[in-house]
């Protein structure tokens, strides 16, 4: 499997087909097990956007890719509201932007096998007013 397939992946799955082992934190792509997110939480986060919550507390979230044990790429989430949703680190405090392929993503680390997270992720997203940047190709 090349870089863009896994992007490709990453940006275009449904957070249905990700397997979330709770005791690692570790995710697995169902089609291809070969394909792991381990997510590891890091320091306290503040920003002002984060603050728009009901909870203003907030931790970075690092999601490293694996593919057959090999590292691929990370990626810096915020778990936010304390910890009811996870998004994707926008350019800056002030330039509230995040690719496709980060939304995805905050969308499959925060779906954790639950049907109710992912039918209210867009909602608790909304209320950080990043905007998803607009692609021209996937």
């Amino acid at each position: 499997m090349k870089f863009n397939d896994i992007e490709q992946i990453l940006k275009t799955s449904n957070p249905k087909d990700w397997l979330y082992n709770a005791d690692d934190k570790i995710y697995t792509f169902k089609p291809d097990v070969r394909l792991n997110i381990i997510a590891k939480e890091r320091k306290k986060f503040d920003e002002e956007w984060v603050r728009k919550y009901s909870n203003p507390n907030a931790w970075i979230l690092t999601a490293k890719v694996f593919f057959g044990g090999s590292f691929v790429k990370y990626y810096l989430f915020a778990i936010v509201d304390e910890g009811r949703t996870i998004i994707g680190m926008p350019k800056s405090a002030t330039e509230l932007e995040i690719t496709h392929l980060q939304h995805n993503m905050g969308r499959i680390l925060d779906y954790r096998n639950l049907v109710q997270r992912l039918n209210d992720y867009d909602i608790r997203f909304g209320i950080s007013e990043i905007e998803v940047k607009k692609a021209l190709l996937y």
